[in-house]
This record gives C-alpha cells, structure tokens and sequence, in this order.
C-alpha cells in the first residue's frame, strides 16, 4: 500500500520530507515516512489515477476510496483551519485505508486562532471520533508539530462546500482527460481554498464568528462567494454577486449545497461597479480591473466604501496598490478610513517589521520578501 506526500510545489519536496524525517519531530519512529513515498503536488497537471515517483502528479485527481496508508501533508501546502481546509482533509480521510493515517503539521493554538492553521483544538472539534469500545480518539499527537487522523467509529460528515463539486461532479472529466480545461477548473478550485481562507480571517477578525454579515462580491469568482456563504466557520446572512450579463444565473448556482438558494442574490451587470441600492458590511473586489486608469479605480473605491455600512470593510487585491502613492492617495481622500494589508501567501495580516511564522522555512523567507515589498497583497479598508 502506496504512502503520498503533498507539496505546494515540487520546490519544496525535500523540506516537507525532511520534517517527517527529522529525529526531532519522530522521536520514536512512528511516523517516519516509508521508503516508496510518492510525492503529489497542487500545481501538477499530470493525471494519474496510481501516482508514481516517474513523474509528480496532482493530489486533485478523483481517486479510489482507500487507495492509500498514509497521507502525509507537506508543510508547504497551503491548508488552512477554515471550511474549504475542512472539506479537504474529510476528503483525504476517505483515501486512506482502514490502519492508514493522515498526518499533517499542527501549530500552536494560540498561533492556530490569529494565522488560521490547524492546532490540536481545531482539528478535534471537527474530526474526533472514538474508536471501538475502549473509546480510544482517532486523532493521536504524534510530536511537537505533528498530528495523525484515523477514520473512527465512522466517517466524518461530508461538509457543506466548494470543494464537493470539484469530486463529485468534474470527476469524469479529470479522468478522461480529454476535456482542455480541466486543469484550469482544478486550479480554480485550488486557488479558492487560499483565497476563502484569507477572506474568512479576515470576516473573523473584524466581525467574529457568530455576528451575521451581509457579504457583496462585484465580478469577482462565485466559488469564493459561494465557499463563504456555506462556511461553518462564520456566519453569512445574506450574500449579493453582481456578474456580467453573458453568465448563466443557474450554473452560477450550482456551486451551492441544498438549502443556500435563498441566501445569494444575483445580479446581472455590466458596469465595474453598478448601483446596488443596499449597503454591505462586505464589500470584494479581487483582480476585477484589467486596463483601466488608476482614476476609474478609485472612483470604485470610493463607491465602493459609500456601499458599505458603518465598520464595514472593502476587501481589494489590484495591481494598482503595488503602488504605495496610490494607496495613500485613497487613504489621504477618505475621512475615517483605516487600511490594512494581508498576505497573499497565509490568512495572516502583515505588519511591518514583524514576521510571520510558518515551519516552512522557504515560506518564511518568501513572507519575509512579502512583507518588505508588499507587492500583490490583500488591501483592507476599514470604515469607521
């Protein structure tokens, strides 16, 4: 029986091995990796339905229940404690066979809540089940950093996600492999786990997680509008997408489990920003502008923020605020506005001078660059 590692990219296969492999983190020797370990990857567009070490293939492909003992997640692959994160380890514990494992790096639970990574806590509020009569838990701390998940009495619940139509319904075509654009769908899906993660920490660091929000996204994906909506993790009570008039309103819906229908209005519009009508305490616009003037974009800012209610937030990512006079032309502009920036890499806000953590020591250093140039980040305006 086959063991798999997952990478971010195949930059980073030695140092997610090495963790496992360090006598520090496997003390005991329990969760050392075997010697046929197969390396998957998240940017890969080979297809294969029994990965080999001849050539890295991607993790998304749809494959056979219990087909693998252990899984083991690279510490650069970016899964973070939010719902598309939990989706997609309920999905691994279903690829592992009945003694098989996922093992995967956990952080501190004080680091856990602010960077929004999996911790002990996290982890067995979702996936704890008691296993056989002597209620043994299926989730075992294996060393400082690392924790392993066994499927318990049974499985756990299937959640409420994006990430179910990638499996269950783009399945036959990512095993044909006829259709062109099936990598580019896998890739979206992908994306939209590191992209609902950061627009979720943010929602919970402004809002927390009980106090119900409207949310409005202008032209931007409705695999993150739809992710955020069914998240367990906050609480949505409405959500507005405004898309172009050439989209087709059912297939924009199918995204979405049963029961979500009532909570997501769409509306058909052509202009960048249209007149809603309504305020939001939420407010995206993430890479929606192409050749348009740094002018035209700071009106829909300011649009924007008329849009939104009292301590509400604009969520932007533009190539424009690469530009720190652009910026502070938007901040200098607006009375009671605060701004704010967030990596792109991690859900975490970048401050300067401070650094953020991560085991991954090519991660840290690419937060680092991140953080010093503060190019292609997430920009948070805040109206008081």
């Amino acid at each position: 029986m086959v063991d798999i590692i997952i990478h971010k990219s195949k930059q980073y296969i030695k140092e997610d091995i090495d963790y496992y492999c360090s006598d520090i983190r496997d003390k005991h020797g329990m969760i050392a990796p075997s010697d046929n370990l197969v390396s998957l990857s998240c940017d890969s567009n080979i297809l294969h339905s029994i990965p080999s070490n001849h050539e890295i293939s991607s993790i998304y492909y749809p494959f056979e229940k219990n087909i693998f003992h252990r899984i083991y997640i690279g510490i650069s692959f970016p899964l973070f404690a939010n719902n598309w994160g939990a989706a997609f380890l309920r999905h691994l514990m279903c690829l592992i066979n009945k003694d098989g494992a996922v093992i995967l790096p956990v952080y501190a639970e004080r680091q856990g809540v602010e960077k929004n990574y999996w911790s002990r806590s996290s982890l067995e509020v979702i996936f704890q089940s008691r296993q056989k009569w002597w209620g043994e838990s299926n989730i075992w701390a294996e060393n400082d950093g690392v924790m392993s998940m066994r499927i318990g009495k049974k499985e756990p619940p299937k959640k409420n996600s994006t990430l179910n139509y990638l499996f269950d319904c783009e399945s036959d075509n990512i095993k044909s492999k006829d259709n062109p654009y099936v990598n580019k769908r896998i890739a979206r899906h992908h994306k939209n786990g590191t992209m609902s993660a950061i627009v979720e920490q943010i929602i919970i660091n402004y809002f927390g997680r009980k106090k119900g929000i409207s949310y409005c996204d202008i032209h931007g994906d409705i695999l993150l509008t739809s992710e955020i909506l069914m998240s367990d993790y906050i609480t949505v009570n409405s959500i507005t997408q405004i898309i172009n008039g050439d989209l087709n309103i059912t297939d924009i819906k199918k995204y979405l489990e049963e029961g979500f229908d009532n909570k997501i209005h769409i509306m058909s519009h052509q202009d960048k920003f249209p007149n809603t009508n309504n305020n939001f305490d939420v407010i995206s616009m993430l890479n929606i502008f192409e050749n348009e003037s740094e002018d035209f974009k700071k009106d829909c800012i300011k649009k924007a923020l008329n849009n939104l209610n009292r301590n509400g937030v604009l969520i932007m990512q533009d190539k424009s605020f690469n530009n720190k006079e652009f910026t502070n032309s938007i901040i200098s502009s607006i009375s009671n506005l605060e701004h704010a920036q967030y990596s792109s890499i991690v859900a975490t806000k970048h401050n300067k001078g401070i650094n953020i953590p991560h085991y991954s020591d090519i991660i840290f250093k690419e937060l680092q660059i991140e953080n010093d140039n503060r190019q292609d980040l997430i920009n948070i305006f805040y109206k008081k």
